[in-house]
Parts: structure tokens; C-alpha cells; sequence
């Protein structure tokens, strides 16, 4: 399972290991929050991934997170899902 750490920012999240049906519902519950920026975003990016299911610790709420754990956590898991959805060249 993939863990997101921060040390500096005190946090340590694992995630499940991403399936279609992961990415599918938190795409569509990213959509809710398509006209969101900054802090807003953030917290859409994390409430999508745990409506969908990402959390192995389904009681973290990322309201409960400070600005910059929440931006850090936010980021890393939009990158996660990018990096999980890449074709890789099958020569290589």
C-alpha cells in the first residue's frame, strides 16, 4: 500500500492500492469541487479521495488538517493518481 510521509509536516497517510473503481469515484466527486481554488481545492482533492474510498484510515478527516499538511497531502495525491495512470511503453 502507498504511504504519503512528511515529517516536517507531521503527516503519514496510507492509501489503498488504486483500482479503476478508486479512480473513477473520485473523479466524479473531484467534479463537486471544480470551481474550488486554494485551501477549497485542497480539501476537494482529499474529501474525493476518501468518498472514494483511497484511506486506509477511513477516520481521517482532512478538515482536521492544517493548511500545509492538507496542500501537501492534497498535491501528492493528485500526483499519485497521474503516475498510476500512465501507460508505460511495453518495449521498454
Amino acid at each position: 500500500m502507498p504511504t504519503f510521509s512528511n515529517t516536517k509536516l507531521d503527516v503519514d497517510v496510507d492509501i489503498v492500492k488504486l483500482k479503476q473503481k478508486h479512480a473513477v469515484k473520485y473523479w466524479e466527486e473531484l467534479d463537486d469541487y471544480k470551481e474550488a481554488t486554494g485551501p477549497a481545492q485542497w480539501n476537494g482533492v482529499l474529501q474525493a479521495a476518501k468518498s472514494a474510498g483511497w484511506f486506509m484510515d477511513e477516520s481521517l478527516d482532512p478538515m482536521d488538517l492544517t493548511p500545509a499538511q492538507a496542500r501537501w497531502l492534497a498535491e501528492e495525491i493528485a500526483a499519485h493518481l497521474l503516475e498510476q495512470s500512465t501507460i508505460s511503453d511495453p518495449e521498454v
